[in-house]
């Protein structure tokens, strides 16, 4: 089976996978980085209520497959005399 990286891009931190997984496919990697976002995007949101988490997908060559994101954007009206309906 193929050997697959998944690379994680949250914000400014970058996660390199350096040693990666056998999956089947790659559709089967892209879905195991599709997978994962939604764990990454569970942690302390940031004080704008936005955030991009972005998954690479790379062969054993180092070649970028696929990319994968998620965007979280929360928008929210600022509280008022009906804040509380």
């Amino acid at each position: 089976m193929p050997r697959y990286f998944l690379d994680f891009l949250d914000g400014e931190m970058w996660l390199k996978d350096e040693e990666g997984q056998e999956y089947e496919s790659l559709q089967a990697a892209r879905d195991a980085a599709i997978a994962a976002l939604p764990d990454i995007g569970r942690e302390a949101p940031p004080s704008d209520g936005r955030r991009d988490f972005v998954a690479y997908v790379r062969d054993e060559s180092g070649a970028q497959l696929c990319t994968v994101r998620l965007n979280l954007a929360a928008d929210c009206l600022p509280d008022g005399p009906n804040a509380d309906r």
